[in-house]
């Protein structure tokens, strides 16, 4: 698999983004958990820039290769054991989100120890929602597109879904040990927990915060003042998929006529040693 990616699966790596502003605020709740919603506010608020999800696959290039390496190591599967300490630094993660002065949503939730532990000048929310209506939602999410032709033979065929699946294998399925559909619900009680505990001693560092709550114990805990417009919706899930896709297809379409390439090329090299073999 290294060879593959040393040769086969290149993807450039962006240059590094130097901090030139500080990390203010950390939103570490899991996807579906008013993420989308928390983002738009805080840039209603003036941070900049907020990091979320969309991110990896709106970026040129895309960023799953990064954020998937990050993984490995976090899960000591990068071919080295780091007994437990990956060893961790604001470089590793100011190459990505350098430029942001919040972030919210995954990969940086599933990274949640790690940032509240290096970035400790930073404010951190506890976005959450009722673990079943969470569950019910993510999975709905999820789960479709970590099935099939998409997910299982197009991947070998394109450089951004490849690493697009790498994460997925590597990070987000590592964190719910697994499988987010068995493990869901407890693992998601368990982050809440995490955070939690990392806090306890720094109370005034921590909002719990579900987006029922609104603009006010938000702009209290940052010390904004309170906008008069109405709090930003969410996501549902459709709109989620269409801004996913956006940019999926793109690749999966590529990954489809690298796919039929192969194929017309398999179909020629077997018929010329047919012929060959039947001389």
């Amino acid at each position: 698999m290294p060879l593959l990616e040393k040769w086969l699966y290149r993807s450039p790596t962006p240059p590094p983004r130097p901090r030139t502003k500080p990390m203010q605020v950390l939103a570490l709740g899991m996807s579906r958990s008013g993420t989308e919603s928390l983002r738009r506010a805080l840039i209603t608020l003036g941070y900049d820039h907020v990091y979320h999800g969309f991110d990896m696959s709106e970026s040129t290039p895309m960023q799953w290769k990064q954020w998937a390496l990050l993984g490995r190591r976090k899960y000591g599967l990068s071919g080295t054991s780091h007994k437990g300490d990956p060893g961790f630094t604001r470089d590793d993660f100011d190459a990505i989100i350098g430029h942001a002065e919040a972030v919210t949503d995954q990969p940086c939730a599933i990274f949640a120890p790690e940032l509240i532990r290096l970035y400790p000048e930073a404010k951190v929310i506890l976005n959450y929602r009722d673990v079943d209506s969470w569950y019910e939602s993510i999975t709905a999410l999820i789960l479709p597109h970590a099935r099939g032709f998409w997910y299982h033979v197009l991947p070998w065929f394109q450089t951004d879904m490849y690493w697009a699946v790498q994460y997925t294998v590597h990070c987000f399925n590592q964190y719910f040990y697994g499988s987010l559909e068995r493990n869901g619900k407890w693992v998601y009680e368990q982050h809440s927990a995490t955070i939690r505990g990392m806090l306890v001693d720094e109370p005034e560092r921590l909002l719990v915060w579900r987006v029922q709550d609104g603009w006010e114990p938000l702009c209290e805990f940052l010390g904004k003042p309170v906008p008069e417009e109405e709090f930003p919706s969410g996501n549902k899930i459709e709109t989620t998929n269409e801004r996913y896709d956006k940019n999926m297809v793109r690749v999966g379409i590529a990954g489809a006529r690298n796919f039929l390439v192969f194929v017309l090329l398999l179909g020629v090299g077997v018929a010329w040693f047919v012929r060959r073999v039947g001389s």
